[in-house]
């Protein structure tokens, strides 16, 4: 396949931008696509990976693309701007064992794994806990030079190289991403919180566990060793948050290795009963039809009154609500007019 065909799959069109978050799971992403696809979908597509086997799965292709390749080739058209965050290692961990805890981990259904008890999904977590929500983009998967620190004052990295602006975020800043965004795409973002994991079925169930988890001490000596931490947060950052999980720490607890997880992670996949990659839990789509412009208008205002958002940009669901409207005002229209008969003047003329 050739990237031409690659473009029109993903529906990457002549608009002036391309967008890339490029990034790992669970890391703010979803809310990032959808901000990004609200205020910037009349001059640029966006779209959302997070590794080459999400990008052949969604546009059915081989492995003679790559995430890479199609960062190059669009940068010889336009202007490709690519997007990774960073999040605190142990709670993106906890983010991503909870997003796939039913279909994965325990191949249940939510209201079933709702009944476990905490020490079972404490178990499960501890034990996979050092090979899950690892690893970071921006320095181990994108092609640019490695910076040697994170720009802490400016809470944001860039670089620019051959018509692509690099950028890294990270989730503990998001209440400043609208004004870093708004400045480096030299147009106005706004930032709408989508898609969190205390919002879906297991919600009580997630909050409950973020709340009661003791962390073991040797998964905490780990995370005091996690070169990531150490290079996106300042020293007093980095303190001040191994300092509050210190608080949490509890005895030490046994893990599995890393062929022992290979192994499960093998045995979980076979078992999955549903696609791993959702396609619609975006607020916004990215549909740039008439329908979906309207209602992205709409959205925007609510944004911008500081309204929370809990409705998505879906088009057939649009075009079916148009469609029934139209039904409704074709029907009235066919009505017959119920004029009134004054009687008085009927008998006048007799």
């Amino acid at each position: 396949m050739d990237y031409l065909e690659l473009n029109n799959r993903l529906n990457i069109n002549n608009l002036k931008d391309l967008i890339i978050i490029y990034c790992g799971p669970k890391v703010g992403s979803t809310s990032l696509v959808s901000s990004l696809r609200l205020s910037c979908s009349d001059n640029s597509n966006v779209i959302h990976l997070h590794d080459d086997a999400m990008l052949r799965i969604l546009t059915q292709s081989d492995d003679s693309v790559s995430i890479s390749g199609l960062i190059e080739y669009n940068s010889k058209q336009k202007k490709v701007f690519v997007i990774d965050i960073y999040r605190s290692p142990i709670e993106r961990k906890m983010s991503e064992y909870f997003e796939k805890l039913c279909d994965l981990h325990f191949n249940n259904k939510p209201e079933e794994v709702n009944n476990y008890n905490l020490h079972r999904i404490t178990k499960r977590f501890n034990d996979i806990f050092n090979h899950i929500g690892k690893g970071d983009h921006y320095i181990d998967k994108y092609d640019i030079p490695v910076i040697e620190s994170f720009d802490v004052k400016r809470k944001y990295q860039l670089q620019e190289i051959n018509n692509i602006t690099y950028i890294k975020l990270r989730l503990k800043d998001s209440h400043e991403w609208s004004k870093i965004l708004s400045k480096i795409m030299k147009r106005q973002i706004y930032i709408v919180r989508d898609y969190e994991t205390i919002n879906k079925d297991i919600g009580d169930l997630y909050k409950r566990f973020k709340s009661e988890y003791k962390l073991p001490l040797n998964l905490y000596q780990t995370i005091v060793e996690d070169e990531y931490l150490s290079f996106y947060y300042t020293e007093e950052e980095r303190k001040e948050y191994l300092k509050e999980w210190l608080k949490r720490v509890c005895d030490k607890c046994d893990t599995w290795s890393e062929k022992e997880y290979d192994f499960y992670r093998r045995i979980c996949i076979e078992n999955l009963t549903q696609n791993d990659i959702q396609k619609h839990h975006y607020i916004d789509l990215g549909c740039t039809c008439k329908y979906c412009t309207a209602k992205r208008l709409e959205i925007i205002e609510k944004v911008k009154r500081g309204e929370e958002i809990k409705e998505k940009i879906i088009h057939e669901e649009l075009v079916k609500k148009d469609k029934y409207q139209m039904f409704l005002h074709a029907k009235q229209m066919q009505k017959p007019v119920n004029r009134k008969v004054n009687f008085g003047v009927l008998m006048s003329n007799k």
